[in-house]
């Protein structure tokens, strides 16, 4: 009888170490995918903050022309500001279109384009350059498109 129990004993030991060991490679697993996804969330916040940086940089280069071409010009701005009507009455107007099928070839075409030059070891910014767009829109575009 207590070789019976022996036996028992060893078997449950046996299926229990076999449970731990599956349930630690779960773990494994999980704190591996855990591990990426923040990996991902730094990588995306860092894009982000790029575009936005960059997207701050050319709003204050706007503001900066538009400043001073109203320096250089103020009585033509007075005039136009006389000119235009009030605020009030001004009604923003979006039309909004389905793409046309050229505007679909012209982007695939710069996808092609630029996998075709990062392939040939290009950096974003010879990309970009020779593309003649932006930097961050050329590595969206290649950060998107690679998988």
């Amino acid at each position: 009888m207590t070789t019976f129990l022996w036996f028992i004993s060893f078997v449950l030991h046996g299926i229990s170490l076999f449970l731990i060991i599956l349930l630690s490679l779960k773990w494994v697993k999980i704190k591996e995918t855990e591990k990426e996804q923040a990996e991902l969330i730094r990588e995306m916040e860092a894009m982000m903050t790029t575009y936005l940086m960059q997207f701050k940089e050319e709003n204050e280069r706007f503001v900066k022309q538009i400043t001073s071409s109203t320096v250089r010009q103020p009585s033509r701005s007075l005039r136009k500001e006389q000119m235009s009507p009030p605020v009030e009455h001004v009604v923003d107007r979006i039309e909004l279109s389905s793409t046309t099928p050229k505007e679909e070839q012209s982007l695939e075409w710069l996808v092609s384009e630029a996998l075709k030059l990062q392939q040939q070891g290009k950096t974003i910014d010879e990309i970009a350059k020779m593309l003649k767009r932006g930097k961050t829109e050329m590595e969206l575009l290649l950060k998107f498109h690679q998988k």
